[in-house]
């Protein structure tokens, strides 16, 4: 196996051939050479072979030109064998290209008064004046066809298709005439499943018997099943061969998801060090879709378990109630907290993109500084918003996350303390010349309230970390006592400027600045970090590798930082 793969690596690269075309604009230049036979060829093919192309090169050209509107193509050309290879050369005179002087569309049948229709015709790739283009037809075509069977007209079809070319006057007329016969509705739409109660999964439907039959609803239905997380299959069929007064029958099958998940990690976060993850998932607690989940993390600075309950309410594709609770043990170099939280919260998906979370927790916190400690109750209302879009999942180019929080508490019998706080978290992603991109990232956080110690840790404002202000601990900044102890802050703004750029398909370096810090009104002080990171874009998502120097006052002139998974 060795001496084969030197071999091939020894093995002299394969010369390819010099062709030349010459007279074209580039659209034209670029479907002549899609055409040529010749230009595949490499400059050891046989002789009898290059001849035989270049002779069927007229052909070839003619073909390409023709698709475009050049009818009456003048081809000069040459073909000169050397020692080791050969040459091409096309100098082509495309003449007169056709002109579309004439468009006639007429639609027929229940489409007649349609306004989608309406509304394409106005808009098709070619009208009168245009250059003739044999591929903008074709699509014309497909699009009118593409409608009819998207819109319900589903034995639509053209009952005359005509391009009349005058190549003596250079000119060309358009006759199409489609008639979409009648429109269709939906008929019976049987769905066959025996997981979870009927009524439950028909909520997920957008079809419904006696509705226009449309694509779109097919497709938002299907959407609704697939990512339900009940079903492992879902196969929707429309029987068109027992259709009766325009009524389409529609069949939905499906098949259950396993009905217990259980996951297992492991990772790595400089910011709280090595990480072991177990999740567990119950999707179906009853036939009403009800499910459980609970996730455990554990590492040396923040150990968290979580249960939630979650029931969908009577829009199940967008609405969620549910009820959880869950235990955090956090240990960083300013504070130590263990916490309890229950906690109940309305999840709702709005059409436009943002998902809303109204919630009420309810919160046992043990907590110790440097400067204080204490143990607290809060009954704390409060909502969030999230607005996130990108170009690509795993490797986006272009895109924003935006996230808005506002809770508060008020003093009374069961909650220890009053206080309003409000948090805005943001990134852009804007891509640049050379294939670079930038990143820009904000953090910011308020909170009113009579003195920063009456809240627990939890509640308090830090910055620090991977994902605050790099180059400093985990936490490791906010304002200080008059020891010198960090012991969080009222307020939180941190300001991030990233510049990456990959090096290989999967390989990128980044350079960046951040600012920012917690602090009190009465005392603000920015601390900022500059350093370059390395990025892997591997297959699960992006892994950043970040070198990062503080320029003010901090616990280590160095810091490296590590995690996974995109940002947006």
């Amino acid at each position: 196996m060795v001496p084969l793969v030197l071999a091939l690596c020894l093995m002299p690269p394969k010369i390819v051939a010099d062709i030349s075309v010459s007279g074209l604009e580039e659209d034209a230049e670029d479907n002549v050479m899609l055409m040529l036979s010749i230009q595949k060829e490499q400059c050891d093919a046989p002789k009898w072979k290059i001849q035989g192309e270049f002779e069927d090169a007229d052909r070839e050209i003619g073909q390409a030109l023709r698709a475009l509107g050049f009818y009456h193509v003048v081809i000069k050309k040459s073909l000169v064998f050397h020692k080791d290879c050969w040459k091409a050369d096309f100098n082509i005179h495309p003449g007169t290209r056709v002109v579309v002087n004439d468009v006639e569309i007429l639609i027929e049948g229940d489409a007649k008064d349609d306004l989608d229709f309406s509304k394409l015709l106005k808009n098709l790739p070619l009208k009168q004046g245009n250059p003739l283009h044999h591929g903008r037809y074709e699509t014309m075509k497909s699009k009118i066809e593409s409608l009819a069977l998207d819109s319900g007209y589903l034995q639509g079809s053209f009952t005359e298709k005509k391009l009349l070319i005058d190549k003596q006057n250079n000119t060309a007329q358009i006759k199409l005439t489609f008639d979409s016969g009648k429109r269709m509705v939906f008929g019976d739409v049987i769905v066959q499943q025996d997981i979870l109660d009927d009524g439950f999964v028909k909520k997920y439907l957008s079809i419904k018997s006696g509705d226009v039959y449309t694509s779109e609803q097919l497709a938002k239905t299907y959407n609704a099943l697939s990512q339900s997380g009940y079903f492992d299959t879902v196969d929707i069929r429309s029987d068109l061969e027992h259709v009766q007064n325009q009524r389409v029958p529609v069949t939905i099958k499906l098949s259950a998801k396993k009905k217990a998940h259980y996951g297992f990690g492991i990772g790595f976060d400089t910011d709280i060090g090595p990480l072991l993850n177990a999740s567990y998932i119950n999707r179906r607690i009853n036939h009403y879709g009800h499910f459980f989940t609970a996730n455990f993390d554990l590492s040396p600075v923040l150990s968290t378990a979580e249960v939630e309950y979650s029931i969908p309410l009577d829009k199940p594709t967008t609405d969620f109630l549910s009820f959880g609770g869950g235990l955090k043990r956090e240990h960083t170099d300013t504070f130590k907290s263990m916490s309890a939280t229950i906690s109940g919260r309305h999840k709702h998906a709005y059409a436009n993109g943002w998902k809303q979370t109204i919630f009420l927790d309810y919160n046992y916190e043990d907590f110790t500084t440097a400067s204080d400690s204490g143990q607290t109750l809060l009954l704390v209302p409060g909502g969030s918003w999230l607005y996130s879009v990108s170009n690509n999942p795993l490797r986006p180019t272009e895109g924003y996350r935006l996230e808005f929080e506002a809770k508060g508490s008020y003093e009374n019998p069961i909650s220890d303390a009053s206080f309003m706080q409000g948090y805005l978290s943001a990134i852009w992603l804007h891509e640049l010349p050379l294939g670079g991109k930038f990143i820009g990232r904000t953090l910011q956080g308020a909170t009113l309230v009579d003195r920063i110690t009456q809240l627990p840790t939890s509640y308090r404002f830090y910055a620090g970390g991977i994902n605050s202000v790099r180059g400093y601990n985990y936490k490791e900044l906010g304002p200080k006592d008059n020891l010198g102890n960090v012991e969080g802050g009222e307020l939180l703004s941190v300001f991030s400027a990233e510049y990456e750029h990959p090096v290989l398909e999967n390989w990128g370096v980044a350079a960046f600045v951040d600012t920012g810090n917690a602090f009190n009104f009465d005392s603000i002080n920015f601390k900022t970090g500059v350093g370059l990171g390395v990025r892997w874009y591997s297959p699960v998502g992006p892994i950043r590798i970040d070198f990062a120097l503080p320029l003010d006052e901090s616990d280590s002139s160095f810091q490296i930082h590590f995690a996974a998974g995109g940002r947006i």
